[in-house]
């Protein structure tokens, strides 16, 4: 087990980088989100009038729970400082241009802009549709309500019959 981050570690580690570049971003809100599962951290922002107005950094909660070893944390968190950095600097969305990766790797973090270490996929409760003749899947939807408006309003492309559908886990 790792490091369990807390808010207000992430915050501290926000000031240090944001005194170490000359931008501190302190009124900037740091929220947790367990909603988060495929992006671990988003800087947060609104651009009005020509202006980006930061709203919020937002990290998932698995990211901060001691999965990860502290590095990766670390490079997120920083990752997304250099977000805030670049876009409320220039007052443009930079996304991940040369000017964001030259910032990640002035900041001390790599460049790559994806999440490379990524949890193993946690199976879940869906519903599976299939053909009600030749029994072949059609789809596979998490939610019910998805699954009775299929059934309701379409029919299989396989032999154009009903699609009925069965409770599974993947």
């Amino acid at each position: 087990m790792n490091k369990v981050w807390s808010v207000e570690d992430v915050r501290t580690l926000l000031h240090e980088t944001g005194e170490k570049a000359g931008f501190p971003c302190g009124d900037v809100p740091v929220e947790v989100s367990k909603r988060m599962e495929k992006t671990m951290g988003s800087f947060l922002f609104k651009a009005k009038d020509g202006k980006i107005l930061p709203h919020a950094f937002r990290f998932s909660h698995v990211l901060l729970s001691g999965y990860y070893d502290e590095t990766v944390v670390r490079n997120v968190i920083i990752h997304e400082y250099a977000h805030y950095y670049v876009n409320v600097k220039d007052n443009r969305n930079h996304m991940h241009d040369e000017y964001f990766k030259k910032t990640c790797e002035a900041l001390g973090i790599p460049s790559h802009t994806y999440f490379k270490e990524l949890l193993p996929r946690v199976k879940r409760k869906g519903y599976i549709l299939v053909c009600s003749k030749c029994g072949s899947q059609v789809a596979a939807r998490r939610k019910i309500d998805a699954v009775q408006n299929i059934v309701k309003m379409k029919v299989s492309g396989c032999c154009h019959a009903k699609i009925r559908y069965r409770s599974s886990v993947f």
